[in-house]
């Protein structure tokens, strides 16, 4: 794995396995969601892509490297009850980063693919959210990418920086961390300062 893909496990791991822990799940869950978060706009990434088989099936350490954040979270949880790594500012933060992480990956895979540049920054977008739409449809959530939350935005304008950069022949190392940061630091600020999108008040069902 590339240090980007790292560290999007990693964030995602911490985030699934903290939305677990929210939800009251137990040990196995806590886990599977640390994986499916970490794994899961990957794989939708790489099935669109038609690279099969998908990234982590031929390379253990994707899986490995998101059941030891899992296990982390279990024991920290477990040991220390007062460390609040279910808090739902903790959850965000990490989602923030696994965000930034792979809407970059996601765009520079698609670029690299070839594609044109709109579509590689809708794949960015596709594979930074993916993981957190899974993890959230699974502990039954309303995914944040729906909540009013700007998710899909700070991963898109992301996604679009990696684009711009790499379309002008930017050094590798520029293009990944300028879009991380755009992601990151948008999505931070919008949680700062509770920047959401309009949203409907939801209406009771008629009797």
């Amino acid at each position: 794995m590339t240090l980007l893909e790292v560290l999007g496990v990693i964030a995602f791991a911490l985030s699934g396995g903290a939305v677990a822990v929210r939800s009251g799940m137990d040990w196995l869950g806590v886990i599977v969601l640390a994986i499916v978060s970490s794994v899961g706009g990957g794989t939708l990434r790489d099935v669109l892509l038609g690279n099969t088989p998908v990234w982590w099936v031929n390379e253990s350490s994707p899986i490995a490297l998101a059941v030891a954040v899992a296990i982390v979270v279990i024991a920290v949880g477990h040991r220390v009850p007062h460390v609040s790594l279910d808090s739902p500012r903790a959850v965000l933060i990490a989602d923030a980063g696994g965000l930034a992480a792979f809407s970059v990956s996601g765009a520079l895979a698609a670029h690299a693919a070839g594609l044109p540049a709109w579509s590689a920054v809708v794949f960015g977008v596709m594979t930074g959210a993916g993981g957190g739409v899974i993890r959230d449809l699974l502990a039954t959530r309303r995914p944040l990418i729906f909540g009013g939350q700007i998710y899909a935005i700070a991963a898109l304008a992301g996604s679009a920086t990696t684009v711009l950069f790499a379309e002008i022949e930017s050094p590798v190392e520029v293009t990944r961390w300028a879009g991380v940061a755009v992601t990151f630091a948008m999505r931070l600020v919008a949680m700062k300062v509770n920047w959401q999108l309009p949203s409907f008040d939801a209406m009771a069902d008629d009797e």
